[in-house]
């Protein structure tokens, strides 16, 4: 008994420092603002062009928004990963069964939004609003 009550006092504590949520600075927090290049659907019998749209996406503290030509998505983000040069943020938007993987890179004020199948992954700068 004295050796369980000894374990969980030593391991807790590391489990609980160890699932320590990662914030996003707020040097981070704005929005940026790109262009998804023009890309083909295969629409089964034949390619369908799409042609290139803008794209802005803006963060803030608690949600996330994306705004690909005229639709707009809102949504709540987490941050899967911090390495020594981005942040990897996994955003869960209303209405949409997949979601969007952003990355953030420290320097240089840009992101990478990984397009979801067909369309390419996409840069954006960092705007002033």
């Amino acid at each position: 008994m004295k050796r369980f009550v000894f374990l969980i006092l030593v391991f807790v504590p590391f489990l609980l420092a160890a699932q320590k949520p990662i914030e996003l600075k707020k040097k981070f927090f704005g929005s940026y603002e790109g262009q998804i290049s023009s890309f083909q659907l295969d629409g089964g019998n034949d390619l369908i062009d799409v042609d290139s749209v803008p794209i802005r996406v803006s963060i803030s503290q608690s949600n996330v928004q994306i705004t690909v030509g005229k639709q707009m998505n809102t949504g709540v983000y987490s941050v899967l990963f911090e390495g020594d040069k981005y942040f990897v943020l996994d955003c869960r938007m209303e209405g949409q069964l997949a979601g969007e993987r952003l990355v953030i890179y420290k320097h240089g004020k840009k992101i990478s939004r990984e397009g979801l199948y067909p369309q390419p992954n996409t840069f954006l700068v960092k705007v002033k609003d």
